[in-house]
């Protein structure tokens, strides 16, 4: 009889106590102090500079000069500038490095406007370049940075040396969400939460689209979650259309000496599809795909090293 009232006793205060922390993540109590966030993720090269109306947290590394060529890393949805450390630390020595957190993630304020799509983000590019007076740069996109990517590279290719996009889609995008059971419980109870997330949704946003899911540390789980959960209660506004609608049309037209990365076992846009497909519609005569081995969605993090290498090569042909 004593067990069961020590387990009833146990189960109202775990209830109580998952309530109050409802309570409190709904009202916005849960949210990541900036001043921390800026401490724990900021990099010695950080700085945070007004382009146009946006905040944008940009790191800038490398030699510079006329001479020096110019590499700029746009990450993927919900990452920040640290999804690169691996690239920029093995291209630093030779090229300057750029880098920023897209608005809206890492530690960049919101898009003025609330708009968050290829149009906007292409627009700001350009508007970063022109601001830190840029020579023909090398211009990299992952994942949904792609769409306004591939759109800058179609519009400005007199700026580019070269571009390079990774796991991107080839149109479209179309999410098939592939959830365990598991996942699902955990995206019930995170849906409760007002825009507020748990680790565990992210470790598991992360573990789905690593190819080896052991590499996610909690580590990385919990700067996913606190640098997300900075951005909570954030108004955003995707457009009519769908992510990578226009991306065709933008491949088709595209002139610059181009690399596609991609990674043999991408859940979200397989190399059988989006990989061939995209280069199929690249209308640049310089074109090439890479295949990265044993590597999942998220390329610059889980596989930096076997990503890079190619990268490199690409760069010391387009610089030759």
């Amino acid at each position: 009889m004593k067990l069961w009232r020590w387990a009833g006793a146990a189960l109202i205060a775990a209830t109580l106590g998952a309530a109050a922390y409802v309570g409190a993540a709904r009202a916005g109590w849960l949210r990541p102090d900036e001043a921390e966030m800026r401490a724990r993720y900021a990099t010695p090269a950080s700085r945070y500079v007004m382009v146009g109306g946006q905040m944008l947290h940009v790191v800038d590394e490398g030699p510079r000069g006329a001479d020096v060529p110019v590499v700029m890393l746009v990450h993927g949805s919900f990452a920040s500038v640290r999804m690169w450390d691996g690239w920029a630390a093995g291209l630093k020595d030779h090229y300057r490095v750029i880098r920023f957190d897209r608005p809206g993630m890492g530690l960049s304020g919101p898009q003025p406007e609330g708009l968050y799509n290829g149009d906007a983000e292409a627009a700001l590019i350009a508007a970063l370049a022109a601001q830190m007076k840029l020579p023909p740069f090398v211009l990299v996109g992952t994942s949904s940075a792609g769409e306004g990517v591939a759109h800058y590279a179609e519009q400005h290719p007199q700026t580019l040396r070269g571009l390079v996009l990774a796991n991107i889609a080839a149109g479209p995008l179309k999410p098939a969400p592939h959830f365990t059971p598991w996942f699902k419980a955990v995206l019930a109870f995170d849906g409760l939460l007002g825009g507020h997330h748990i680790p565990a949704m992210w470790g598991g946003i992360l573990r789905m689209n690593y190819a080896d899911p052991s590499r996610v540390s909690p580590e990385l789980a919990r700067e996913w979650t606190e640098l997300n959960n900075r951005t909570q209660g954030w108004p955003r506004s995707f457009g009519k259309t769908p992510p990578f609608a226009g991306t065709p049309a933008d491949l088709a037209a595209i002139t610059t000496p181009t690399l596609l990365l991609w990674s043999d076992r991408d859940p979200e846009v397989p190399l059988a599809k989006d990989g061939q497909q995209t280069l199929e519609k690249l209308g640049a005569k310089d074109k090439s795909l890479i295949v990265v081995k044993d590597c999942g969605h998220m390329m610059p993090l889980e596989c930096p090293q076997t990503s890079l290498t190619p990268m490199k090569a690409f760069l010391n042909r387009i610089s030759s």
